[in-house]
């Protein structure tokens, strides 16, 4: 059994702000440096893109493939409530079958930018058509407080969005703000595979890759990859790598207009605020499961502007499921990491990942240890601080799980706090 590298959410450059450079040659090039063996094509049922990919990609024994890459067809759909889910389709010909299908239904996917297609059908209808084509579907960034399956206001189950065809549900992808231990809040979640990809827009390696999942299989084909998500004969995930959740925009619960995120420090203060945050104090966690609860019910006001707050990924994961988080035994670590670039321009110093100094130690990092993937997960921390102490200290605390984080939310990324620096 051989181990794949796989980001399966990505778009091409028929989606609305996306690089021009996403296309198969430019993709292939970011896999190599980033270290991926098999990536999503991303918009797939977008006919120009679907022209590009039978133009690129060559088949063998079922693999499609550029170069020595693999690709997967994969889309992103978005239903008539607005949820997005993440497509994965065996082979060109189901492609088709599923344009097919779908045409009648959606306003735009035959357009330009019809690259992550609407259609006027719910979850279950969209879910029972992808499964007569013989792929798989599940909810694309799960979590996140906009266009997901279990935002505020919209689902707090899978039965309630697929169906009958909630059987048919063997993934769902995190996101951004999310990592296992915030899904598996939630019970009815615990028995699927989690998926972890970087919904790029860019083939650069802090783009491309920046999420993915290590998958135990034969060969990077669909069938295997069924195989892998549903966890029979000996296939599986071995390993999460993303985000820590709180680099996400959306991690903290927020105040939809001035965008400042909720802390909760223990005590009775009264409520107070500055540029970032908002501070609502509470004397037992009892007290702060009401004030989530109150602010689910927009209950709770603003300091700064007096506009009700919103929950984040967090505490709505928390709210939907039991409390605790509890992980199956199925379920793979979850390594938190950061795009190389980003720990190098860290490390100097430098604001910008696309900076000459940044880019020339990227390079000769990966000249040395190979693709990023390894350099994050295996590479021998002495070599690294043969190159640069820093950034040998920075990937050292993320493997530990000491690194420190100003917390991201309302649309706000999350920081590192690099560890010869102060949160303060």
């Amino acid at each position: 059994m051989q181990r794949f590298d796989t980001d399966l959410h990505i778009h091409s450059l028929h989606s609305i702000s996306v690089s021009k450079f996403m296309t198969i040659p430019m993709l292939t090039r970011g896999a190599k440096e980033k270290g991926l063996h098999l990536i999503g094509t991303g918009d797939v049922t977008q006919p120009d893109w679907l022209k590009h990919l039978k133009k690129h990609l060559s088949s063998d024994d079922d693999i499609l493939s550029h170069d020595d890459v693999s690709f997967i067809p994969t889309v992103e759909i978005e239903d008539t409530e607005s949820i997005h889910h993440l497509v994965i389709l065996q082979d060109f010909e189901a492609v088709e079958i599923l344009r097919n299908c779908l045409s009648t239904h959606s306003p735009n996917m035959n357009d330009k930018w019809g690259g992550r297609p609407r259609v006027n059908i719910d979850g279950e209808r969209l879910a029972g058509l992808v499964s007569d084509v013989g792929g798989m579907i599940g909810p694309a960034h799960a979590f996140t407080p906009f266009r997901s399956i279990f935002r505020e206001n919209k689902h707090t189950s899978l039965q309630s969005c697929y169906g009958d065809e909630t059987s048919n549900i063997h993934f769902i992808e995190l996101g951004l703000s999310a990592d296992s231990e915030t899904a598996d809040f939630i019970p009815e979640l615990r028995k699927l595979t989690f998926i972890t990809a970087s919904d790029a827009h860019s083939p650069a390696p802090n783009k491309l890759g920046r999420e993915f999942v290590r998958f135990e299989m034969a060969a990077p084909s669909f069938k295997e990859l069924k195989l892998a998500i549903t966890r029979q004969r000996d296939r599986k995930p071995v390993l999460n790598l993303g985000f820590n959740p709180r680099l996400g925009k959306y991690y903290l619960s927020f105040c939809y207009h001035c965008r400042r995120t909720l802390i909760t420090p223990a005590g009775d203060e009264p409520p107070s605020y500055d540029d970032l945050n908002i501070y609502i104090s509470c004397s037992t966690p009892t007290d702060r499961q009401r004030l989530l609860e109150d602010i689910h019910k927009r209950k709770v006001i603003c300091p700064a502007d007096g506009k009700k707050l919103r929950l984040g990924v967090r505490d709505r994961a928390a709210a939907i499921g039991e409390g605790k988080s509890k992980s199956p035994h199925h379920r793979p670590p979850y390594l938190h990491i950061a795009p190389l670039l980003d720990i190098i321009s860290i490390s100097l110093e430098i604001k910008s990942t696309s900076a000459k100094t940044v880019r020339n130690l990227y390079d000769k990092m990966r000249n040395r240890f190979g693709p990023e993937t390894l350099i994050l997960t295996e590479a021998p921390l002495d070599g690294v601080r043969e190159m640069n102490e820093r950034v040998a200290i920075m990937i050292s605390k993320y493997r530990d799980k000491t690194i420190g984080y100003i917390e991201g939310g309302g649309g706000r990324y999350g920081k590192l706090v690099p560890p010869w620096e102060s949160a303060d």
